[in-house]
């Protein structure tokens, strides 16, 4: 009988281990595959990236929305850019892209492509059918900038009577200031780019309602009136219209209300700008120009001359 730890007949234990496969589930071959996916999605996604700007550009829908005016960064309905603007005597407007070849045969030739300078000719309306069509234009203009509630255009004797006004959520003025609003301030581009092909010249008048100005004595809805006539002025001649094209910028105060029962309503500020005919310019001219009549101051006193008395 053997006895534990005899010497000379060692006991031999054999333990055994059981194999799950333990190391091969957790490889790292599987990270490598990752890896490399990962940085083919990077690479794809780096070309598109760059790839993108110039296939954006060369979309015509793209394009057509960069030339929106109500996009922000637009280039605008009068930047001349359009492809099938629609012209009333030089004057463009966008309207839809679709065309047909039956149209396109029939639309009038671009009057500014027949210039030598490319530019379109001013026109000199008179008629009340002309300006009534001039009147619809600008109304066009204003429905394009979401802006039918702050202008109202009709046609009177004198030419054609603009009126640019407050809406119930829109100033045309900060409080008590003359800084034009961006919203009115972009109404005055659009109305720009349209008078600016016209050859009638303009006068500009200012209009509050009956409250005080709060600002003293030394300023008053006078000084407010006009000066707020002048904002306008100046905001159109940076927008592109010719600074020729005004006559006489006027201030009025609260003494042309639109609504003389109630003086204070605010619907009495307003700036108003008179198109005027030929015929009312040259009356113009007459009252404060020297087409009609002169004063000749002599030792004998000051006398009115005619233009035929005019010395050569």
């Amino acid at each position: 009988m053997k006895k534990r730890g005899d010497k000379a007949h060692p006991e031999i234990i054999i333990k055994r281990r059981s194999r799950r496969g333990h190391d091969e589930e957790h490889g790292g071959a599987w990270k490598v595959a990752f890896a490399d996916f990962t940085m083919a999605m990077m690479a794809l996604f780096m070309v598109l990236w760059i790839v993108q700007p110039q296939s954006k550009e060369e979309t015509p829908s793209t394009a057509d929305m960069y030339n929106n005016p109500l996009v922000d960064g637009g280039a605008g309905v009068f930047d001349g850019k359009s492809r099938s603007p629609l012209d009333l005597d030089g004057i463009p407007v966008q309207v839809s892209k679709v065309e047909t070849q039956d149209n396109a045969a029939m639309s009038p030739q671009d009057p500014a492509s027949e210039q030598p300078g490319g530019e379109a000719p001013r026109k000199l309306y008179g008629t009340p059918a002309e300006l009534q069509a001039l009147a619809e234009l600008m109304q066009t203009v204003a429905s394009q900038l979401q802006a039918e509630a702050n202008i109202a255009v009709e046609v009177v004797p004198q030419g054609l009577r603009i009126l640019l006004r407050d809406d119930q959520q829109r100033f045309m003025f900060e409080r008590g200031s003359t800084r034009l609003t961006p919203h009115f301030r972009q109404l005055m581009f659009g109305l720009a780019q349209v008078l600016d092909k016209v050859e009638n010249k303009l006068i500009i008048s200012g209009h509050t309602d009956a409250t005080p100005y709060r600002g003293g004595r030394a300023y008053d809805n006078w000084n407010l009136s006009g000066d707020r006539a002048l904002s306008a002025r100046n905001a159109l001649v940076e927008a592109g219209m010719s600074s020729d094209a005004v006559l006489q910028v006027t201030a009025h105060a609260e003494r042309m209300p639109l609504r003389p029962e109630a003086p204070e309503d605010g619907v009495n500020r307003r700036v108003e700008v008179l198109l005027l005919t030929q015929q009312a310019e040259q009356l113009y001219r007459q009252l404060f120009g020297d087409s009609y009549a002169q004063v000749q101051v002599s030792q004998s006193g000051a006398n009115f001359a005619k233009e035929a008395d005019k010395p050569l």
